[in-house]
């Protein structure tokens, strides 16, 4: 048995084997069928022996299997990553091509700047440098191209005058009218200027409290040129103004005191020093985040500022004292922006009562309803969906009418003592948040390529409307704006149940029997077919045919009453969606589907033994039930009458 296997073992081994060769060659040297069997045996032998060699060679070859696939990934990844990086050097590439393009633009601009400038030039070539113009007699001393070494290097302008130092960067916009964008406004007075030891051709401009900016100069002539004029500059600025400017306050009756003439005096001169320090201490209290130490300066500086005589140095403490009141302002509306945290609670109202306290109306009536946004918002994605649609619906409806509700209520107590009108800023941001709602809803309640059963959609948008009447308590109606958003999703809902109700009636047409229907007692079928009937005032009794038993038998056709089942939740659905938008688009579907299913009952074959279920089911269309929703339409729904339905009744009555 051995050697067989051997002898057969070595031929199927062979790479040359030709299976119909081998068992003509058996079927000659083989003179029985035992014989034959005993060889069928051998080679399943065989093959058994080498299955079992296979499935051991894989188990032990499992792990490098798996370390072929691991690696295979990893090839992937390293060829995604190197397709990456191709694109960044073609973008690199292109970038570079850019700035080739935009710096022989700026070269040519460089022409027409480096001439003798003047405060107006400036600020028609800078945008955003109109603030040059608040401090009278500022002249430009130098300019000239410096990168700013930041994060990012950027090539940059700066604009050495008087009494500051402005920073500009090219625009990359060809048909803006200025060439520059203004980025940074330092005043002299409070910069330090110093050479940076390790880098060439670098200066370092520091800001007090803790701006720090670092330049890199064309060349080492050019860097001596900047630290040197900026240097002079400071001198002569200290030199001309002195270290404590005179300046006078007006003085009136109401500002005398008890005292003689010179007690008045000094002490008009004591608060015309404040207002000296009052910048320098407006920047501390800002570089330490202490709003509500600088608010209170400010306030209390008011008067004084506004007492200030027209002097040489007036406009400019008034300009500095500006300068830091923007910059409080601006602090004080980003304090918070886009942060979840601080969109509620004290951490929200404490930046607007600061904003009202210095007269910014506009800024803190942004930053009250941009937080109650992001509040509202938080609130509304907690909502979990679980359940029916019309619960999940209930509950975000009530969530935002409620808050805006209340939003509406918190507004007119915080704005209430400001001289200005504010409530034309609630109004609109009821308008955009209803925008954002209204797109929520409609993609629950309105899904692009599915339809909801009958009846929900109607339910949802009965409910959305009950909870925007919440608002009319602040005397904010809002349902003709709540109709003109859910306009196309109730469109686009209508239609698809039109398109339903026809695809339904063509099949039944099809599949009619012509036959009396029969209902069941027990069921309840046809004192729930009654029911809906009587909705519309129309008499089933007439109708039924009762026998002994428990059956009752209607002498109206199965498509009939299919139909009016389907066309009462349509009509159900439709009035409570209804709105003047879509009085158009609901009657015309209506008549489509009156008019089909009544054109259906004229096709009827004319057979006598059908003729009473024919004839019964078109005068229960034609007299009783398409009169009812006529009815129905007019006075529940669109409130006018609807001659286009009732010229289905003239057509029959032709036909």
């Amino acid at each position: 048995m051995s050697e067989h296997w051997r002898h057969y073992e070595d031929k199927l081994k062979n790479e040359n084997f030709n299976p119909k060769e081998f068992v003509q060659q058996l079927c000659k040297n083989l003179d029985n069928a035992q014989d034959l069997y005993s060889v069928k045996k051998v080679v399943e032998g065989i093959k058994q022996t080498h299955a079992t060699e296979l499935q051991k060679n894989v188990y032990n070859n499992y792990g490098q299997f798996i370390q072929t696939s691991k690696e295979i990934t990893y090839l992937e990844a390293e060829m995604y990553k190197l397709g990456h990086l191709l694109t960044e050097q073609k973008a690199l590439i292109c970038s570079l091509t850019d700035d080739n393009l935009t710096s022989q633009k700026n070269e040519v601009l460089d022409i027409s700047i480096t001439e003798d400038l003047s405060i107006a030039k400036i600020v028609e070539l800078v945008q955003g440098a109109a603030v040059l113009h608040d401090i009278p007699g500022r002249k430009l001393l130098h300019n000239g191209n410096v990168v700013e070494l930041a994060e990012d290097e950027q090539q940059i302008r700066l604009f050495l005058m008087t009494d500051c130092i402005m920073s500009a960067a090219p625009t990359k916009s060809a048909w803006m009218s200025e060439a520059y964008k203004m980025v940074d406004l330092l005043e002299l007075k409070n910069i330090t200027i110093m050479d940076v030891q390790d880098r060439k051709l670098c200066f370092k401009i520091t800001q007090y409290p803790a701006n720090m900016f670092m330049y890199r100069a064309e060349s080492e002539q050019k860097r001596i040129e900047w630290v040197s004029l900026i240097k002079r500059a400071q001198q002569d600025l200290k030199e001309s103004v002195g270290e404590r400017p005179d300046i006078e306050l007006k003085q009136s009756r109401d500002d005398m005191v008890e005292g003689t003439w010179e007690e008045n005096q000094r002490r008009a001169k004591f608060r015309a020093e404040a207002l000296l320090e009052l910048p320098e201490q407006l920047d501390v209290c800002i570089a330490q985040r202490d709003f509500d130490n600088a608010v209170r300066k400010l306030r209390d500086a008011k008067q004084d500022i506004a007492k200030l005589e027209q002097s040489n140095h007036a406009p400019e403490i008034k300009a500095r004292i500006d300068s830091r009141l923007r910059q409080l302002t601006d602090m004080l509306t980003e304090v918070n922006m886009g942060s979840g945290m601080y969109a509620h609670g004290k951490a929200s109202k404490k930046p607007v009562k600061q904003l009202l306290l210095l007269e910014k109306v506009t800024q803190a009536t942004s930053l009250f309803l941009r937080n109650k946004s992001t509040s509202l918002k938080m609130s509304i994605r907690r909502i979990k969906m679980e359940g029916t649609m019309t619960l999940y619906i209930t509950k975000l409806s009530q969530t935002f009418f409620s808050t805006v509700a209340a939003v509406g209520t918190e507004f007119k107590a915080v704005f209430s003592n400001t001289e200005t009108g504010c409530m034309p800023s609630y109004v609109a941001w009821v308008e955009s948040e209803l925008e954002w709602f209204a797109d929520m809803f409609s993609r629950q309640v309105f899904p692009q390529g599915s339809v909801i059963g009958h009846g929900v959609a109607g339910e949802c948008v009965a409910i959305a409307l009950k909870h925007a009447d919440q608002l009319s308590q602040n005397g904010l109606d809002i349902s003709f704006l709540m109709h003109r958003l859910l306009q196309p999703g109730i469109a686009e809902t209508l239609k698809r149940n039109h398109i339903q109700i026809m695809e339904a009636s063509q099949l039944r047409a099809k599949e009619e029997h012509w036959k009396k229907c029969q209902f069941s007692r027990q069921t309840g079928d046809i004192k729930k077919l009654d029911d809906l009937l009587k909705t519309y005032n129309v008499d089933l009794s007439k109708y039924c045919v009762s026998t002994g038993d428990d059956n009752i038998y209607v002498t109206l056709c199965h498509s009939v009453i299919s139909f009016v089942r389907s066309f009462h939740s349509y009509l159900q659905d439709a009035k409570k969606m209804y709105n003047i938008r879509v009085k158009k688009q609901l009657i015309d579907s209506i008549t489509s589907c009156l008019q089909f299913q009544s054109f259906q009952l004229k096709l009827a074959p004319p057979d006598p033994e059908i003729r009473t279920v024919v004839t019964s089911s078109d005068m229960f269309m034609n007299k009783e039930f398409i009169p009812a929703v006529i009815t129905f339409l007019e006075l529940q729904v669109t409130g006018q009458p609807v001659p286009q339905i009732r010229k289905i009744l003239d057509t029959n009555d032709m036909l």
